[in-house]
C-alpha cells in the first residue's frame, strides 16, 4: 500500500536515493556489528530470509512420527527405531538416545540441554532484531541532520537545496519503514516461532522419555495430546473419531 500510495502521487524513482539508503542501512547494521557478534548478526539475517513464509513447526507430523516411533519399538524393540525415516534432526537424536538404551531420565536431560540451546539461539536472533528495529529511526534521524547541515552550509546555491532536502527526509522514511515493516515485526515472528519449537520440542522430549520406559502407542498418545496446541489436539481428536466410525 506505501508503494502504491507513492505511485499515485508521482514517481517511485523520487523515493529512491542512494546516500540516503547508504546512511540508513549501512549505520543500523553497522550498530548491530557493534552490540552483537558478527555470528550473531549473520544468523539472524539468514534466520529472517524466511520470515514471509509459513512455519516450518508441524504438530501432526511430529505427532504422527513419535507414534509410529512408539509401534515400531512396540514390536521390534528400542532398536527399531533406527529404521525410522525421520528429517528432523532433533527427533533423530530423540529416537537414537532411546536406540543406545539410555534411561527415561537421561533422555529428557540430554534433549533439555539442546532445547535450551535451540531458545537461546533464538533468543539472541529476537534480541538482534529488536535492536535493529531500536537503531533504525535513530539513523534516519541522524541522515536528517547531515541532509540538514548539507543544505544549510549551500545556501546561496539553490541547486543543492533540493538535493541535500531529499537526503535529510528520505533517511527517516527510510528510517521508519525498516523499523516497523521489517524489524518489528520480525523480531516478533521469530519470538512466536521459538514458542512453537519450544512447544515441539517439549513434544518431543516427552514422547522419547514414554518410548524409553517402553509404553504403549496408546499411553504415548495420550500423553503426547496433552502438550499439543488446543487447535491441533482438536483437530487431531477429530480426524480420530472419524476413523474410527468408519471402522
Amino acid at each position: 500500500m506505501v508503494i502504491g500510495s507513492i505511485i499515485m502521487g508521482g514517481s517511485m524513482g523520487t523515493f529512491v536515493n542512494a546516500p540516503s539508503m547508504l546512511i540508513v542501512v549501512g549505520g543500523t547494521f553497522a550498530s548491530a556489528f557493534v552490540a552483537f557478534p558478527m555470528g550473531s548478526v549473520l544468523g539472524t539475517i539468514k534466520s529472517s530470509l524466511g520470515l514471509f513464509g509459513s512455519s516450518k513447526t508441524d504438530f501432526v507430523k511430529t505427532f504422527k512420527i513419535l507414534i509410529q516411533g512408539a509401534e515400531a519399538a512396540r514390536t521390534g524393540g528400542a532398536v527399531a527405531l533406527e529404521k525410522v525415516k525421520v528429517d528432523d534432526p532433533f527427533i533423530k537424536l530423540a529416537f537414537q538416545l532411546v536406540a543406545d538404551g539410555y534411561k527415561s531420565p537421561e533422555v529428557q536431560s540430554l534433549l533439555q540441554i539442546e532445547t535450551e540451546a535451540t531458545l537461546e539461539r533464538a533468543s539472541t536472533s529476537v534480541k538482534v532484531m529488536e535492536k535493529l528495529a531500536e537503531v533504525a529511526p535513530a539513523w534516519g534521524m541522524i541522515g536528517t541532520l547531515i541532509g540538514l547541515v548539507l543544505m544549510l552550509v549551500k545556501l546561496d546555491d539553490p541547486s543543492s537545496i533540493g538535493p541535500a532536502m531529499a537526503v535529510a527526509l528520505l533517511t527517516t522514511f527510510y528510517g521508519a519503514v525498516m523499523a516497523n515493516l521489517l524489524f518489528i515485526p520480525g523480531a516478533n515472528k521469530l519470538e512466536d516461532r521459538a514458542g512453537l519449537e519450544h512447544i515441539k520440542m517439549k513434544l518431543v522430549t516427552e514422547g522419547a522419555a514414554a518410548l524409553a520406559r517402553n509404553e504403549n502407542p496408546r499411553q504415548v498418545q495420550q500423553r503426547l495430546m496433552g502438550f499439543m496446541p488446543p487447535e491441533v489436539r482438536s483437530n487431531l481428536q477429530a480426524k480420530k473419531r472419524a476413523a474410527a466410525k468408519k471402522k
